[in-house]
């Protein structure tokens, strides 16, 4: 249409015009419009944005995280709908989704037996929530892949390794400043061993338990960390750390804690060493979706980093370690 609409102007130029292809004293005002006309169709087709037709395929999207000695794995599935947006679509099913356990991190050998996790829904305020289910008991140290299909799409798979930590036990000092801090000069510290992890962050806190006047259960803790920084991971430098706590910080909140136990009866007090640890991919997700009030929350309605291989998503890894210390 566009060159028809530009030879019909060209056509109705003077003879001496389009043979020459400049303008004389005697070319009339018409002429010197329809040239004027050609000139601004030109502008006009070159100044059109270049919209290419893309024939996008909606990509599947996983997130899941593998949690050290917890006897369950979850996956969740969407899909992508926009190839410039991160936006996913609502959750996925009727899905074959596959959970494989590659080996322990380190161990060849042997080979890889698989497990078909199970479709399931939850539905909230009308919502229906759609993941997958393994009763699988995930070891600290060993390796395991998830893998899905569904018709339309390419299927995905991703590899992690869980981590592993362990807090050594206390020596008498640090014993007695946990049950006596104000008898003495020493501040609480732990050596704390890591593997398997991008960043971890260690928490110290007052745990009480007992019967109140009913003779019903209860108990809560009291966080003794003394810092609460926006993001509370550092990052792994070392194969070991050694964790501190203010010795006057700890006191106090293990005064607050004994007032809240102070109507319980057959009450007692441990202080739980808490190591959190994320894999490199959780990680690396964990800081770009900016979810520093929840560290394990996870992120699902936009897709910010992908550790899937032909899709987008995440599957992670975390240990959560408590080493508990009964007080008195």
């Amino acid at each position: 249409m566009i060159p028809r609409m530009i030879q019909a102007i060209f056509a109705r130029l003077p003879e001496d015009l389009k043979v020459s292809g400049r303008f004389h004293s005697a070319v009339s005002l018409p002429a010197e419009l329809y040239l004027l006309l050609l000139t601004c169709s030109i502008l006009v087709i070159c100044n059109q944005p270049f919209q290419p037709v893309i024939d996008y395929k909606p990509k599947l999207v996983m997130y899941s995280i593998l949690f050290a000695n917890e006897s369950g794995v979850y996956v969740r599935l969407s899909s992508t709908t926009s190839q410039l947006k991160g936006d996913v679509t609502q959750p996925l099913h009727g899905a074959s989704v596959t959970l494989v356990t590659a080996s322990q991190a380190g161990v060849g050998g042997g080979g890889s037996p698989t497990i078909a996790m199970k479709e399931s829904y939850t539905v909230t305020s009308g919502d229906t929530d759609y993941y997958y289910y393994a009763p699988v008991y995930a070891v600290s140290g060993m390796t395991y892949g998830i893998e899905a299909e569904k018709e339309g799409y390419d299927s995905v798979s991703a590899f992690v390794t869980v981590p592993r930590s362990f807090v050594t036990i206390p020596d008498i000092n640090t014993y007695s400043a946990l049950r006596f801090p104000d008898s003495t000069d020493v501040n609480p510290n732990f050596d704390v061993s890591l593997s398997g992890s991008s960043a971890y962050f260690v928490q110290l806190a007052v745990e009480y338990r007992g019967f109140d006047s009913t003779g019903n259960f209860r108990s809560g803790f009291v966080d003794a960390t003394g810092s609460s920084p926006a993001n509370p991971f550092s990052e792994v430098t070392a194969s070991s750390i050694t964790f501190a706590v203010s010795r006057i910080y700890y006191s106090a909140r293990l005064a607050f804690a004994k007032h809240l136990a102070g109507n319980l009866k057959q009450s007692h007090f441990y202080a739980d060493i808490i190591v959190t640890q994320l894999n490199d991919p959780l990680y690396r997700f964990y800081l770009t979706s900016g979810r520093w009030n929840d560290a394990l929350a996870m992120r699902t309605d936009k897709v910010v980093f992908s550790n899937v291989t032909n899709g987008q998503g995440v599957v992670g890894a975390a240990a959560v370690d408590t080493t508990r210390i009964f007080l008195f």
